[in-house]
């Protein structure tokens, strides 16, 4: 079995691979790409459209499936839409894990998203909230937003959000109720409207956005790892 884990938006894989890691160790493989645009210069992701990243991604499934691998996906925020978006196209995935997932944002600024296209090329990031400081030492990412690359990520989750009872794979989704980007009413929303068997939701209460690396990634972890032992007994 394949486990593909993919990271946030501006993110790398760098944030997923403690869990990769802890996957790995566990008898899984593990495939963690390079979203398109990211790990390089912010200049790279300004022009880059959303099927720069899904027509990778549908590569890779399909590759993967037509080795007979069984394969999950998982994703950490805009991963976890990604993650999504390859389960309405590949009901052969196995199951699901959702990370931090913005079914809607908690940022104000997307209101705002169209608008400031006209006036600039980005934005700061606001500062970080981990909880454990040493999270950012399993990060890398760009310290700015590109606005219009952001509206076409926004496009995408209201796409998705439209096609979420589209979903039936086994699903785990986690998340923290202190996180400032992603809105609790969309996760419930998400778990509402999927026609996944079984689904599993874990509220986090010491973690900022990025659960896979901040206090509390060990219980993600350990959430993910016993899921995937319920779903697959025999699999290792």
């Amino acid at each position: 079995m394949t486990v593909v884990l993919i990271h946030g938006f501006t993110g790398s894989p760098a944030e997923m691979g403690l869990l990769a890691d802890a996957f790995h160790s566990a008898g899984y493989s593990v495939e963690v790409p390079l979203l398109a645009g990211h790990g390089t210069a912010l200049n790279d992701l300004m022009s880059v459209g959303t099927p720069q990243w899904i027509d990778p991604l549908d590569a890779l499934i399909s590759r993967l499936l037509a080795a007979g691998q069984m394969v999950v996906v998982g994703g950490l925020s805009l991963g976890s839409i990604l993650a999504l978006q390859l389960a309405f196209r590949y009901p052969e995935i196995k199951a699901l894990l959702l990370y931090a997932p913005p079914i809607r944002s908690g940022d104000p600024r997307r209101f705002l998203a169209p608008l400031l296209t006209r006036f600039t090329q980005s934005l700061p990031k606001p500062p970080s909230d981990f909880v454990d400081p040493r999270a950012a030492d399993h990060l890398w990412s760009y310290d700015r937003y590109p606005v219009l690359t952001s509206a076409r990520v926004l496009d995408l989750i209201s796409r998705t959000r439209k096609q979420l009872q589209e979903v039936h794979q086994p699903l785990l989704a986690i998340a923290s109720r202190h996180d400032r980007v992603v809105s609790n009413s969309g996760v419930a929303l998400l778990m509402r409207r999927v026609q996944s068997t079984p689904q599993e939701l874990y509220w986090l209460e010491r973690s900022s956005h990025a659960i896979t690396v901040d206090a509390e990634w060990k219980t993600v972890r350990d959430l993910s790892l016993n899921f995937l032992r319920k779903i697959f007994p025999t699999q290792h």
